[in-house]
C-alpha cells in the first residue's frame, strides 16, 4: 500500500478543486496574455553560451509515452545508465562522473535525494513532462551543487489553448508489461489546468542465461515484478496582464520486487518508492523585468524490505528559489537570485534525525555584442552548514564565423566550476558515514565546432564536435576498507575528457519526412593522484565505457511511422583496478505506427519491439537484462 497520508490527499485534491472551481467561474469572453520577456533561444541556452545543450524530440516523447525517462535518454543520447537489472534503480553518468554528479531540475528546482544524491530514472514516467533538455558538462553556476558531469532538466506540460483537450493510451506487452496513461487539458478565460495520470505492471518473469551456473543453464528470473503509479496537476492563473501564478503537483509511487543477482539464493527483496513535489510559482513583468519566486516542498519516502529486516528512510525537503530578470533589446540580459534549501531526513541507517541547511546566490549575464557573438558569464557561491564550497564561475562564447544561404559554421567554448556537498548518507550513516569528507570542487573546459547546412525545406543537417577535459578533486567515491564494509572516501583527484560527436538530420522527399540523430562519445575518467601509494592511478574508473554510441531514425509517410534505435555500449570495468569488467553490447529497438484520422480526432496504434537482436548484456555485473521483446499499444487523442 502507498504511504498516502490524508494531508498530501488533501494538498493534492485542492490543487485539482482549485482548478476546477476556478475554470468554472471564469467568463469566456476574458483574454489576458502575459507580456513575456525577450530571449536569445531554449530556456535552458540563454546563460550556457559554449556548453552542449539537447533537447529531446516531442514526436519521441510521445511514441515512447508509456516508458521512462531512463528508456528514453538511452535510446536518444550517449549517455551511461547503469540499471540493477530490470526492477532496479537506474542512474546516469555524464563524461565519466558517477549518478551523484548529475543535477536534475524539475521547473527549476533540483529534485535529486539528499540522502543518495542521485536520482532514479526507471521512477520518472515519460508522461509526467512538457519537455526534457540535457545540458552537458558542469553546470554549477547556474544550477547549484551535484552538477558536475551534467543536468537534466524537466519541465511540466504547457497547454496555452482554450477548450478542451485530452489524450488516452494503453498499452499490452511481453513479460506482463501493462501500461496506460491519459491526460485532461482544459483553458477557460485566465486559466489552464493539465491533469495527468499513469500507470505501469510488469512481471518480469523472462529466461535468460544464468553466467554463474554449469554451462551457463537458462533459468527464469524471479522476484523482479513491478508496478508503479502516479498522478500530475498542473494549475496556471493569469492574475493579470504582467501577473502569472502557477501551481505543480507530481506524486509517483513504485513497488518494485529486487532482482536478485545471478547465482544468488532466491529472495522476497521488496523496495517502495513513493514522492511527492508540490510547487508553486509567481511571475511578474515591470519596467524592471520579470520577477519570479518559487516555493516548493517535496517528500521522499523509501520502504526496504529484506529478508524481514525492514529499513525505511523519510526526507522532506523545502526549497524557495527568488530570480529577478532584466532583459535590454536583444543584447543582454542578467538575472540574480537566491536559493535557499533545508533539508530534514528520518532514517533507519542514522543515530537520529540528520537536518542540513543550505544556500546560494548568484548572477547570470548574457551579452551579444553582434549577431554572430554570443557571450555568457555566470557566478555562484554556496553557503552550507560545516563547509565552504568555493565560488563557481562560468565563462563562455559562441561565434558563427561563417554564414552564408546554406552553411552556418560557429565555434563554442566553455570554461566553468562545479561543486558538490556530500549527501546525508555520506556524512551521518551509522558505521560508515565519515563528517570529515571534503566537498568536491571541479573545474572544466571544452571547445567545440557547430555546423548547420540548410538546403530549402527538404534538408536540415546540424553536426557538433566537442572536446572536453576536466578535474574534480576531492572527488566522493564508496568503497570497500580493509576490513571489509564499504565507507566514502575522498579519492584526492579524477581526471575526465574526451570527444563528443553528434549529428542531426530531418529531410523531406515528396510525401516522406525522414528524420536522424547520430551521436558519440569517447571518455576517459581516471584517477589523477591518490593519498597513498600508487593505488589505481591512470586506470578507469568502473563502470565508465570509453565507448557509447546511438543512432536513432524515423520515417513518416501517409499516416505511418517507422522509428528505430540501435544502441552501442562499450567494456565497462567493475572495479577500479580494470581487473575484472562487463563485455559491450548492441541494442536495437524498433517501431511502427499508424494514425487514424477520426474527424478532429486521432487514433495511433503502434506496434514495438526491443532488442530486436535478443542481445545478451548487463549494465550491473550480474544482474540480468530482457531479451526480445514486443508491445502493442492504442493512443486515442483529442485535440
Amino acid at each position: 500500500m502507498a504511504r498516502f497520508s490524508f494531508s498530501k490527499v488533501w494538498l493534492l485534491g485542492c490543487s485539482v478543486a482549485l482548478a476546477q472551481m476556478a475554470l468554472a467561474q471564469q467568463p469566456d469572453t476574458t483574454r489576458h496574455q502575459l507580456r513575456t520577456v525577450e530571449v536569445f533561444g531554449k530556456p535552458a541556452e540563454v546563460y550556457a553560451a559554449g556548453s552542449r545543450v539537447v533537447q529531446l524530440d516531442s514526436s519521441y516523447l510521445s511514441t515512447y509515452a508509456s516508458g521512462s525517462l531512463a528508456e528514453a535518454l538511452m535510446a536518444r543520447t550517449p549517455i551511461y545508465f547503469k540499471s540493477y537489472g530490470v526492477s532496479g534503480i537506474s542512474t546516469v553518468a555524464f563524461r565519466g562522473t558517477n549518478a551523484s554528479q548529475t543535477a536534475v531540475l524539475w521547473n527549476g528546482l533540483n529534485i535529486s535525494s539528499p540522502t543518495l544524491g542521485l536520482t532514479d530514472f526507471s521512477t520518472l514516467p515519460l508522461s509526467s513532462f512538457g519537455d526534457v533538455s540535457v545540458q552537458y558538462g558542469p553546470a554549477g553556476a547556474t544550477h547549484g551543487s551535484g552538477a558536475i558531469g551534467g543536468a537534466v532538466l524537466l519541465n511540466s506540460p504547457k497547454y496555452n489553448r482554450r477548450g478542451f483537450g485530452a489524450e488516452i493510451q494503453a498499452e499490452a506487452g511481453s513479460f506482463g508489461r501493462y501500461a496506460g496513461s491519459g491526460s485532461i487539458k482544459y483553458g477557460k478565460g485566465k486559466l489552464q489546468a493539465v491533469t495527468g495520470l499513469y500507470y505501469k505492471q510488469a512481471a518480469n518473469n523472462f529466461k535468460y542465461k544464468d553466467l554463474t551456473g554449469f554451462r551457463k543453464p537458462e533459468v527464469r528470473q524471479k522476484n523482479a515484478a513491478v508496478e508503479q503509479y502516479g498522478l500530475t496537476q498542473d494549475f496556471n492563473w493569469q492574475v493579470s496582464e504582467n501577473t502569472k501564478l502557477a501551481l505543480h503537483s507530481w506524486y509517483t509511487f513504485a513497488d518494485r520486487e529486487v532482482q536478485p543477482a545471478m547465482g544468488s539464493a532466491s529472495n522476497n527483496d521488496q523496495q517502495k518508492d513513493e514522492n511527492l513535489r508540490l510547487m508553486a510559482a509567481l511571475e511578474h513583468n515591470s519596467r524592471w523585468g520579470q520577477t519570479a519566486v518559487k516555493a516548493a516542498y517535496f517528500n521522499d519516502y523509501l520502504h526496504y524490505n529484506k529478508t524481514g529486516a525492514v529499513s525505511e528512510a523519510d526526507v522532506n525537503t523545502y526549497q524557495v528559489l527568488a530570480e529577478q530578470s532584466y532583459t535590454y533589446s536583444n543584447r543582454w540580459s542578467l538575472r540574480g537570485g537566491v536559493n535557499l534549501q533545508h533539508f530534514s531526513a528520518a532514517n533507519d541507517g542514522y543515530a537520529g534525525t540528520a537536518s542540513d541547511n543550505r544556500a546560494s546566490v548568484f548572477a547570470l549575464l548574457r551579452y551579444d555584442p553582434t549577431s554572430a557573438l554570443k557571450l555568457s558569464l555566470n557566478l555562484r557561491q554556496a553557503f552550507v552548514e560545516g563547509y565552504n564550497p568555493k565560488p563557481t564561475p562560468a565563462l563562455g562564447f559562441n561565434w558563427k564565423f561563417y554564414n552564408d544561404n546554406k552553411n552556418q559554421l560557429s565555434i563554442k567554448g566553455n570554461m566553468s566550476g562545479s561543486y558538490r556537498v556530500p549527501t546525508l548518507n555520506d556524512r551521518f550513516w551509522l558505521g560508515a558515514g565519515n563528517p570529515d569528507l571534503k566537498p568536491e570542487q571541479g573545474w572544466s573546459y571544452e571547445s567545440g565546432l557547430h555546423h548547420l547546412l540548410i538546403l530549402g525545406n527538404t534538408l536540415l543537417l546540424e553536426t557538433e564536435l566537442t572536446g572536453y577535459y576536466m578535474l574534480v578533486d576531492d572527488w566522493i567515491q564508496w568503497m570497500p576498507d580493509g576490513s571489509g564494509p564499504w565507507r566514502p572516501v575522498n579519492l584526492l583527484k579524477v581526471n575526465a575528457k574526451g570527444i563528443e560527436a553528434s549529428t542531426k538530420a530531418t529531410a523531406t522527399v515528396g510525401k516522406t519526412k525522414i528524420g536522424a540523430t547520430l551521436g558519440y562519445t569517447y571518455t576517459s575518467s581516471e584517477q589523477a593522484e591518490v593519498y597513498e601509494g600508487s593505488g589505481d592511478k591512470g586506470k578507469q574508473l568502473m563502470y565508465v565505457p570509453r565507448h557509447k554510441a546511438v543512432l536513432g531514425a524515423d520515417a513518416s509517410c501517409k499516416g505511418w511511422t517507422l522509428l528505430g534505435n540501435l544502441n552501442y555500449t562499450g567494456l565497462r570495468y567493475t572495479s577500479n583496478s580494470e581487473s575484472t569488467y562487463l563485455n559491450s553490447f548492441i541494442l536495437l529497438d524498433v517501431a511502427l505506427s499508424k494514425r487514424l484520422q477520426l474527424h478532429k480526432h486521432a487514433l495511433v496504434l503502434t506496434l514495438k519491439s526491443d532488442n530486436v537482436t535478443n542481445a545478451e548484456y548487463q549494465t550491473m555485473a550480474y544482474h540480468a537484462m530482457p531479451p526480445r521483446g514486443y508491445t502493442f499499444s492504442l493512443r486515442f487523442i483529442i485535440p
